[in-house]
């Protein structure tokens, strides 16, 4: 499971992502308003909604292509996130089910939100 880090590496890995993504041999993901993708900024609303659920274990996040620019060839991409329950399927292949609502649209950062 996740684990906190030192918030000077956080800093560091984050700066490198950073430097890799603005290349240009990059992926160059980038933003809806054309900016270098850094991350995004999830709502405590939207994250207790899924959490209320007593079953829920945690949140999955999924990496998508932005929906305004579906079938386009461009490097615009989202994230969608769920709540997960322990899946309990005899003979499951994942530890985890996505369950209920499905959350689009975080905004992005910049500029949104910092670095750590």
């Amino acid at each position: 499971m996740a684990s906190t880090i030192d918030p000077a590496l956080a800093k560091k890995l984050i700066k490198e992502y950073q430097q890799h993504n603005a290349s240009a041999n990059g992926p160059g993901l980038k933003t809806p308003d054309d900016q270098f993708l850094n991350g995004y900024f999830i709502d405590r609303e939207s994250l207790e909604a899924l959490l209320s659920n007593p079953k829920v274990a945690g949140v999955s996040l999924h990496l998508a292509k932005h929906p305004d620019f579906a079938g386009k060839p461009s490097n615009k991409f989202t994230v969608l996130y769920a709540g997960a329950e322990p899946n309990t399927a005899a003979g499951a292949t994942t530890p985890y089910v996505n369950t209920g609502d499905v959350y689009s649209g975080p905004p992005p950062c910049p500029p949104w939100c910092t670095t750590v």
